[in-house]
């Protein structure tokens, strides 16, 4: 009884700072100035940690890990594999503690979709309805920040610097990460909910159209390339079925980038004032060659183990991360590791593919039926803006990335039971490893938290040679 109180308890927070990361963070300050000043990526990293602990401390509570267990023993022991590996590569590393910050991270992320497939498993209906309603909040807060800032720019005349009025992210490639993660579950009302009223409808629909004309003004080629081979891949597996939600995609599309047309082009024009100054599009793709490159021939001179998990930053005077998720995996885990991760994610979405094919869709609910493509729309999106990228890296979008996960494993194996009872403790997802994926997550973040808190001018800075963020934002 006081287990499950704890655990309770624990869930409840658990799902207070993940509306925290994915609704409130992109928008606002979390973290209060007073308490202390802090960029919104360290913010956002020091939530995403928290969250994780959480996590972690919940499935101890339980004493068992409550998760999914739809892997069959060959899957578990390619993970096992990978752990190990991961493991082994992170003491050969130039720094050992800082590769397991990103094993336990990932560690714990794993955790953290299989809490989301338990709240699914528990009641899927209300998870999916909740988490719309997030992402529905998150949306609204960063575009009254975006249309504030645009129309107080018009009526007064001062035009604002690029990337803005976006705000929330150092960087407006990490916004993009975000805004990617939404695309898919934010239409879904549209597609299987009857409204009262057709205002909400229509209001829905003009959301999707602003929340895309923030797109346009981001500039990302590699979102809208990364949308439309989501969009192909979609029609080629589901043809038909899947046409009410490409339409609505197009019509968002072709509406956002038209209306991002007559806000940025025609209204200023007429107006003989522009609303926004500085470079909004890179005119070279140099950068990533030059990383890919680098990449490379770091796989050629370590291809069995990598140079260690994280350990990129310590090797590029660049970047902390090559912006290509397969490579980073190659170059930092090798390519055993590498080849054995792609193998399984190919083998997910075989036995995806092979249960929800368009046939079973077709016997499903509305609701179940769109969930399934827009979760496939989404995952493939973003799997392919990973290559281009740090999808894998940045604190929201790894949090969105196994929230969705979670929902495509608890999605799978929903109506199974025997495949989604609580796992007993021979299984990966134990209680004691568990506290040991705590303890490592705690003691490697530590000192660079310690050092940030007593006022040190490096604030997070973990020391490597790159510029930009990895796990905290770099102050050189």
């Amino acid at each position: 009884m006081h287990h499950s109180k704890i655990s309770n308890i624990l869930k409840i927070l658990v799902i207070f700072f993940l509306v925290i990361l994915i609704s409130i963070s992109p928008s606002l300050k979390i973290i209060p100035q007073k308490l202390a000043d802090m960029n919104p990526h360290d913010s956002q990293r020091l939530v995403e940690l928290l969250l994780i602990s959480l996590v972690l401390l919940e499935s101890i509570a339980l004493r068992t890990s409550a998760g999914c267990n739809c892997m069959n023993q060959v899957t578990r022991y390619a993970f096992y594999a990978l752990a190990a590996i991961a493991v082994i590569s992170s003491f050969s590393a130039a720094s050992p503690r800082h590769a397991l910050i990103e094993i336990s991270l990932f560690a714990g992320l794993a955790y953290l979709a299989a809490f989301v497939a338990r709240l699914y498993y528990e009641n899927s209906a209300q998870l999916i309805k909740h988490l719309t309603y997030i992402l529905w909040g998150g949306v609204l807060l960063s575009m009254t920040a975006f249309y504030v800032g645009y129309f107080t720019a018009i009526i007064l005349k001062t035009p604002v610097v690029w990337p803005g009025p976006i705000i929330g992210f150092n960087n407006i490639r990490f916004f993009n990460q975000y805004q990617l993660w939404t695309l898919g579950l934010l239409a879904l009302p549209l597609l299987t909910t009857d409204f009262n009223s057709k205002r909400v409808r229509y209001c829905l629909h003009l959301g999707m159209i602003a929340w895309w004309v923030l797109l346009f003004h981001s500039a990302s080629r590699g979102v809208l390339l990364s949308w439309i081979v989501g969009i192909l891949i979609t029609v080629f597996i589901y043809r038909k079925l899947s046409w009410p939600f490409i339409r609505l995609q197009l019509i968002h599309i072709t509406a956002g980038f038209l209306s991002y047309q007559m806000l940025f082009g025609v209204i200023p024009f007429l107006r003989e004032f522009a609303v926004v100054t500085g470079t909004v599009v890179r005119d070279t793709t140099g950068d990533r060659i030059e990383l890919w490159s680098l990449a490379l021939r770091l796989i050629q001179g370590h291809p069995i183990l990598g140079i260690g998990p994280m350990q990129f930053a310590w090797y590029s005077p660049i970047s902390a991360h090559p912006h290509n998720s397969v490579l980073q995996l190659a170059t930092e885990l090798g390519l055993p590791a590498a080849l054995l991760l792609l193998t399984l994610t190919g083998y997910g979405l075989y036995c995806w593919l092979k249960k929800f094919n368009i046939a079973r869709l077709q016997s499903q609910t509305i609701r179940d039926r769109y969930l399934a493509i827009a979760l496939l729309f989404t995952v493939v999106t973003n799997a392919t803006y990973s290559l281009v990228d740090g999808v894998i890296v940045m604190p929201i979008s790894q949090v969105m990335m196994f929230t969705f996960i979670g929902l495509m494993i608890a999605y799978y194996a929903d109506g199974n039971t025997h495949e989604t009872v609580a796992v007993k403790s021979k299984h990966l997802l134990h209680p004691l490893f568990a506290g040991l994926i705590l303890i490592t997550l705690v003691w490697s973040t530590l000192p660079e938290i310690l050092q940030n808190a007593a006022g040190n001018d490096k604030r997070f800075s973990m020391g490597y040679t790159a510029l930009g963020p990895r796990i905290w934002l770099e102050f050189k």
